[in-house]
């Protein structure tokens, strides 16, 4: 993904910048301090990762609002254009889009792979502050490609051999601290050749102290264990001290409760009850009294006026009953009224009876209780019952949620294995723990395949040297040719000489000429090897290493899951590597997922364990809800209601019930009423046909007592006067008899409910019950005192479980006694402890000097352990030697495996560094296990990142990130590399190098240099590359000058 046109429409110092820039290559932009290069890079780095959060950097919201702008980027064949904004409000805004469709900003950085804005700012956008960061360089996602992911298996085991051996190498000997295994033999060594001097005066010393020993261990038991005896009794007077006051206290309080216990029926509200009888008492003594005097004012008055009735019976009589004529035409109105009030009320009643249900009478209504003491018990019954319901209704929903949330996680579960196709999880984890395993083995098999292919090649090419031979020159051949004829001829004129002419002549021919047949058959056999015995073996050789070759790839095949082919063999190490490494990362994967599958299985498992605890909640809470459920509906039963287990309706039935018992009264009142108007209108109906018969009068023939009245007030209109004043007195009279009447029932009731009340206080006076009520109230601080008590005794009785009291031993139990008893404990206790403690010293004393006897043994044995003690200093000696070999040996075999596998990265940051150093420093490597890189010169030497200067750290540092753009580009993600001035630190010669080096490098990735410096941009100009001059002031739209 390249640049081809920077669009600034407000950026930091910039207003509708138009920059175009090589889509390929390098891109020079040179512009003078304040020029806005830096920030054209940071605007860069805004379009790709956001731009960043307020700071002082950047300014304030204000200062930011309406910052903006376009990077026109190609990907491939498609062209992109990214647009960012940040708006009045702070808030901002992204836009992307190519020729066909619009990304989303997700979308976009998925394109830009694993590069994020920490790794674009350390690698790809670099200032001088950043190039000089070496904490860049330590992230994880960096070092993986500086350092490597990881030692290997073979890296490791040699790491951890080394490790190991220097560690046990210390352990038999270190002679810089003159510690280890060897110094403590030699000290031991020569303490034994020391005790042999004194082992003969030990055992004298030793029965002695033995017997003292003996005899101050016994005096220390014995006063531990009177120690022991005293310690339990004083705790058992403390504890006797302790229990008898709470128990004393509760006798007396007992005794003094015996006295109240017959009050225990005592009314809850009886003194209010009594203040209520004694008014309403009063009140009914002063009323009948009243009444009474009245009536015999009247009973006076009607004597005064019984002699006018002797004169006229018959007048006088209907004259009182004419003159009770408005009061019987009130009474019939009122009875009229009362009756209909009673009819009305009945239908009421019995509207309401129905309302309560089927069967319900008025004999069942008086059966129900309506007191407030009833309203409060079902009140108190319906919320204990509705709580329960509460509780278990909210139980029961937790423990639905809990198992649902466990359901579906079995379900997931479930699903996930059989999509796997996984029977078992744990096999399944063994199998891919053991794939990752066989992925880490297979870099080398790897290395063994190429050992082998590389044995086979050269073991082929060297039997195809042999086949062909070693032929030699023909003039060669000749010379040995012509040294055997000569050889030949030479040995024949020997015997031919040796017959004829003398055998020592001979012998010389002879022997000279088997000299020339050897030299010629030595010189051939020096050239000409045995063939056959040489191809035999080089073959057997390729055979052999073919088969393991086989073996091997066959190991790589199953690994991979790929055949091995002739593509396969000839593939690159950057794809085998691209394919081991996607491997591994598959087989990681894989084998995270079983383990969060494992995890999830077992927070199944403890989720089932809870749900089985939650069960058994439940079952609680169902048995609470039964129980409140059973007292709700006795209670209802009690009250006389229906039985019900809804509470609404209960209390609906009760309040219909508290209603209708209301009418009840009101009918009951009504119909007495009409009774006793009946009876009065009867009674005067009789004394009217009485008088009516007496005078032979018409009887009344069904007309109404007013109409009979109306007829007799014509006729007796004289009368009228004479009896008018009698017959209201008389009639006052009566209607004050009846009221005195009632009021006489009502005191005698009254005085009944008093004696009741006397009754139930155990009083016969008022004041005898109000000396109960009194006394009820001390019984009941009484029982809250022997409560307290009781729980302090039981308290007590807990602390000392194995101490057993009786009530025996509290009566005859003596506190002061108990107490002085306690101090002389105490004080004896304080002597024994000084004699303990004296005898603890002293067989303190006896066991050192038993022990320092004790360590110098008999002279013999002396001299055998110092023979084993030598035994083992050899062979502690012989294991340090070997160890120290083995020790070497791994340290050249680390030195051998890290220089052969250093990351990939490394080796193309030392060739830039090469070139940028001018030859000066050849490599770049870093030691197994550590995150640290060490420069190799030309020279030899090495040297740390901290020994260099800061120059050359700055161009390591740029190698390094030269070499991470490669990395990343060949794992497809290709990006444009952003430098602000990264050479200000370099000298003549190496700033030259490192143009050259950039340049390279922009022939295979996109580059935008940024400078200040005009040296720099004409070193580029004069390369052909053209730069784009800024000017002071970024105002106004520029254009590239060429390029």
């Amino acid at each position: 993904m390249n640049i081809t046109d920077i669009k600034i429409q407000r950026y930091g110092v910039w207003r509708d910048l138009n920059l175009p820039v090589h889509p390929r290559g390098l891109t020079v932009i040179h512009g003078p301090n304040e020029a806005g290069k830096s920030t054209i890079m940071r605007f860069v780095r805004g379009i790709f990762h956001g731009f960043p959060e307020q700071s002082r950097a950047h300014g304030s919201l204000a200062q930011r609002a309406g910052w903006g702008g376009t990077l026109e980027l190609k990907d491939g064949d498609e062209t992109l254009e990214v647009w960012r904004r940040i708006d009045e409000q702070g808030k901002r805004q992204f836009h992307c889009h190519t020729e066909q469709h619009s990304l989303s900003e997700a979308e976009f950085a998925a394109r830009l792979g694993r590069v994020d804005a920490n790794l674009f700012r350390s690698i790809y956008s670099l200032g001088l502050k950043e190039l000089r960061e070496l904490s860049s360089l330590q992230s994880d996602q960096v070092s993986e490609y500086i350092y490597g992911t990881s030692l290997g298996l073979v890296g490791q085991r040699l790491m951890n051999a080394e490790a190991g051996t220097r560690k046990r190498s210390r352990e038999l000997l270190n002679p810089e601290k003159r510690t280890g295994r060897l110094f403590d033999l030699s000290g031991e060594y020569n303490s034994l050749g020391d005790a042999l001097a004194r082992s003969e005066r030990v055992m004298s010393q030793y029965r002695e102290t033995l017997a003292d020993a003996d005899r101050w261990e016994h005096s220390r038991n014995d006063i531990e264990v009177r120690i022991e005896n005293l310690e339990r009794e004083r705790r058992n007077l403390r504890y006797m001290h302790r229990v008898w006051n709470p128990w004393k206290r509760q006798q007396e309080l007992q005794r003094e409760l015996l006295e109240y216990d017959e009050l225990l029926n005592f009314p809850s509200d009886g003194i209010r009850q009594l203040e209520l009888l004694d008014r309403k008492l009063e009140l009914l003594r002063q009323k009948r009294t009243s009444q009474r005097n009245e009536l015999r004012q009247l009973q006076k008055r009607l004597k005064d006026n019984r002699k006018h009735y002797e004169l006229r019976d018959h007048a006088s009589g209907i004259r009182a009953l004419i003159d009770l004529r408005g009061l019987v035409e009130t009474a019939e109105r009122h009875l009229a009224a009362v009756s209909a009030d009673a009819t009305m009320l009945k239908a009421e009643l019995d509207e309401k009876l129905e309302g309560l249900g089927q069967g319900w009478t008025v004999q069942k209504l008086e059966g129900v209780d309506t007191s407030p003491q009833a309203h409060l018990q079902l009140v108190t019954a319906a919320k204990n019952y509705q709580n329960a319901l509460s509780r278990r209704a909210r139980h029961r929903k937790r423990y639905q949620k809990l198992s649902d949330t466990n359901h579906n996680r079995q379900t997931e579960l479930q699903d996930e294995l059989k999509r796997r196709g996984v029977t078992s999880l744990d096999e399944a984890l063994e199998q891919a723990q053991q794939r990752l395993k066989d992925l880490e083995q297979l870099a080398q098999l790897r290395i063994q395949e190429s050992e082998y292919a590389q044995r086979i090649r050269s073991a082929q090419t060297m039997l195809q040297k042999y086949r062909e031979g070693a032929e030699l020159p023909w003039w060669a051949s000749s010379m040995l040719t012509l040294f055997a004829i000569a050889g030949g001829f030479l040995v024949i004129a020997g015997l031919f000489k040796g017959v004829r002419t003398g055998w020592l002549i001979g012998l010389i021919y002879m022997l000279t000429g088997v000299a020339g047949g050897a030299l010629s058959w030595a010189l051939r056999q020096h050239f000409e090897t045995d063939d056959y015995h040489v191809h035999t073996k080089l073959e057997q050789e390729i055979r052999e290493c073919e088969r393991r070759l086989n073996t091997v790839r066959d190991d790589i095949s199953r690994i991979t899951g790929i055949p091995y082919n002739t593509q396969a063999g000839k593939a690159s190490e950057k794809d085998r590597k691209a394919s081991q490494t996607e491997l591994i990362q598959k087989a990681t994967q894989q084998l995270f997922e079983l383990e969060e599958l494992a995890r999830t299985e077992n927070r199944i498992l403890k989720t089932r364990k809870k749900l089985s605890v939650q069960r058994g909640k439940l079952t609680t809470y169902q048995r609470e809800v039964s129980m409140g459920r059973q007292g709700w509906c006795d209670l209802l039963k009690k009250l006389g209601l229906k039985e019900t287990v809804r509470t609404s309706e209960a209390f609906q039935n009760w309040q219909q019930a508290v209603t209708a018992d209301q009418t009840l009264v009101k009918w009951t009142a009504a119909r007495e009423d009409v009774q006793r108007q009946n009876e009065l209108l009867a009674m005067f109906r009789e004394q009217t046909e009485q008088i009516a018969r007496r005078m032979d009068l018409e009887p009344s023939q069904g007309r109404s007592l007013s109409q009979m009245l109306a007829q007799w007030q014509q006729a007796l209109d004289r009368y009228e006067q004479i009896r008018d004043t009698y017959q209201k007195q008389r009639a006052q009279y009566r209607d004050l008899k009846k009221q005195y009447e009632l009021t006489r029932k009502d005191l005698e009731f009254a005085e009944h409910e008093l004696v009741e009340l006397l009754e139930r206080g155990h009083a016969k006076t008022p004041e005898q019950f109000r000396r109960n009520a009194g006394k009820l109230q001390r019984g009941r601080e009484l029982r809250a005192l022997l409560a307290d008590i009781n729980d302090q005794l039981t308290s007590l009785s807990r602390e000392e479980p194995e101490l057993a009291i009786v009530e025996e031993d509290l009566k005859t139990f003596n506190g002061q006694q108990a107490q002085e008893r306690i101090d002389l404990i105490g004080m004896e206790l304080e002597d024994l402890e000084r004699d303990r403690e004296e005898c603890s010293e002293e067989l303190g004393r006896a066991r050192q000097r038993l022990t320092a006897l004790e360590s110098e043994t008999a002279a013999a044995d002396l001299q055998t352990r110092r023979e084993r003690l030598l035994d083992q200093a050899r062979m502690t000696a012989s294991d340090w030697l070997a160890t120290e070999a083995a020790g070497r040996t791994f340290s050249d075999m680390t030195a051998t495996f890290e220089e052969r596998f250093q990351p990939e990265t490394l080796a193309r940051a030392s060739h830039y560094l090469n070139e940028l150093t001018l030859g000066r420093y050849e490599q770049v490597r870093t030691p197994f296990g550590s995150r640290e890189l060490i420069v190799h010169e030309r020279s030899g030497a090495t040297r740390q990142v901290s020994e260099l200067s800061d120059g050359t750290r700055e161009q390591l540092f740029l190698a390094i990130r030269l070499a991470l753009v490669d990395m990343l580009a060949e794992e497809q993600t290709v990006l444009p590399m952003v430098l602000d001035d990264i050479c200000v630190n370099f000298d003549q010669q190496r700033t030259e190098a490192a143009v050259s080096t950039i340049l390279d490098f922009a022939e295979r990735r996109q580059v935008l240099f940024f400078t200040c410096h005009e040296h720099l941009a004409q070193m580029f100009q004069h390369r052909g590359i053209e730069p784009v001059w800024l000017p002071k002031h970024a105002e106004g739209e520029l254009q590239r000058l060429a390029g």
